[in-house]
């Protein structure tokens, strides 16, 4: 038996894919650099599994072993006979750890095989189905007393010509009722980089359902809540199987890029109590387990904290919980191998995750919006704070991420400068 804050030998292995099965090009998964390096500074060897060498996050030096495993997207049926061999090569107990919505639900789907050769850090398949779908999230929320924003679910044009017809407080967004759709390369035409498209008028509605075509129509309609980034709180947490809450800690969002319905590019950590009450009922009300993030969006008109989404795996920002003083990987592949662990629901308010370059575009695209000045946005950087993908003490996947970020902005620049000019029209 191990004492407390011993931790058991093992091996953890963080899976991460590609969006695009024949990408080229390099990415950066943070939620798999983050997870990484949680357990590698505390003496857990971590074997990376990705479909090719060109993650950044493959270049921690917290990186026990990168196994380049089959793509879930061309054979779901090999990456699980994979996972299975692979097994042969390490003695101890193994945790499995995704880094990703899809691969949150892979996992999920083949838990009862994988649990032969893992223990697995993803839901139960009944319960992931729930959490995966948007609609079926929605239901449970009601189901529990979670409020929720006005949502409609349409299924073809008659219903889009109803509600164009019907519905009156615009503005509304649509989104994908399963989120990591929209980010493989194949949605990327209607995606373009954002969680969900922006409708002001019926008729934006009916562009917009048109636009999408019918291969990517499983959508939401739902409204926007008014206020800023800044009313965005994100409940980061650990659950174990039998819904005891092990680690979780808040976060507020401050930017995101697009500004519009983007992803994260600054939070601070902040304390919250209906946040956390919401959540907690919220998730141990359909029974989930794992690590997760539940965002939700406070409307100042109704004075409630409405879901937005549950993400059933790491988030983006899983940097921050460690930073925080709750280590939400550790603790999580220290329950999964285990061992005994007191729950850790203490933390440091004010601590400040960035990516920086992101952020940067973000306060440019801002600005006369009521956005930052670049020296109030570098004196927001005075107190606690850790960066997406520097580390001091893992300074080489910062290095090959911001070098890509540099030369893909020079290359920009220099095709709009090469760009011929419009030529003015001639008088017929």
């Amino acid at each position: 038996m191990t004492r407390p804050g011993q931790i058991t030998p093992g091996t953890a292995f963080v899976i991460s894919h590609e969006p695009d099965p024949n990408r080229r090009t390099s990415s950066t998964s943070l939620i798999a650099l983050a997870v990484t390096r949680s357990l590698g500074r505390q003496g857990v060897p971590v074997v990376r599994l990705h479909p090719n060498r060109l993650d950044h996050s493959l270049h921690s030096k917290y990186c026990s072993e990168v196994a380049l495993c089959p793509d879930m997207y061309q054979s779901g049926p090999a990456l699980v006979e994979y996972l299975l061999q692979l097994t042969s090569r390490y003695s101890g107990k193994r945790v499995l750890i995704p880094a990703s919505d899809d691969c949150a639900e892979f996992l999920g789907a083949h838990r009862p095989v994988l649990e032969h050769a893992y223990r697995v850090c993803a839901a139960r398949p009944e319960v992931m189905q729930h959490v995966v779908n948007k609609r079926r999230q929605y239901e449970q929320a009601e189901r529990l007393g979670i409020p929720i924003p006005e949502t409609y679910f349409p299924e073809s044009r008659s219903d889009i010509e109803r509600l164009a017809a019907t519905i009156d407080n615009y503005p509304y967004i649509i989104k994908p009722l399963v989120a990591h759709t929209w980010r493989l390369a194949s949605m990327q035409r209607v995606s373009q980089g954002r969680k969900a498209l922006l409708v002001r008028t019926p008729d934006e509605l009916r562009s917009a359902w048109l636009s999408m075509g019918d291969d990517c129509r499983d959508v939401m309609l739902q409204e926007v809540i008014g206020g800023r980034d800044e009313q965005l709180f994100t409940f980061l947490a650990y659950l174990s199987d039998n819904g005891t809450p092990l680690a979780y800690c808040v976060r507020r969002k401050i930017r995101q890029l697009p500004v519009d319905f983007g992803y994260c590019t600054m939070t601070v950590s902040c304390h919250d109590d209906v946040v956390v009450r919401q959540s907690l009922r919220l998730l141990q009300g359909i029974g989930f387990s794992g690590i997760c993030g539940v965002e939700y969006k406070f409307d100042a008109v109704s004075g409630e904290y409405k879901l937005i989404e549950i993400n059933p795996r790491p988030v983006n920002t899983i940097g921050l919980a460690p930073a925080c003083g709750v280590d939400i990987p550790c603790i999580a592949y220290r329950d999964l191998v285990g061992d005994r662990v007191e729950p850790v629901t203490t933390w440091r308010d004010g601590v400040t995750w960035y990516r920086l370059y992101a952020d940067l575009m973000a306060v440019r695209q801002l600005g006369g919006k009521g956005g930052p000045s670049y020296f109030e946005w570098l004196r927001s950087l005075r107190g606690p704070r850790t960066e997406a993908a520097y580390a001091r003490d893992d300074w080489r996947p910062a290095w090959h991420h911001y070098r890509d970020v540099i030369r893909l902005h020079v290359a920009s620049r220099v095709s709009r400068a090469l760009r011929p000019a419009p030529q003015p029209r001639t008088a017929q």
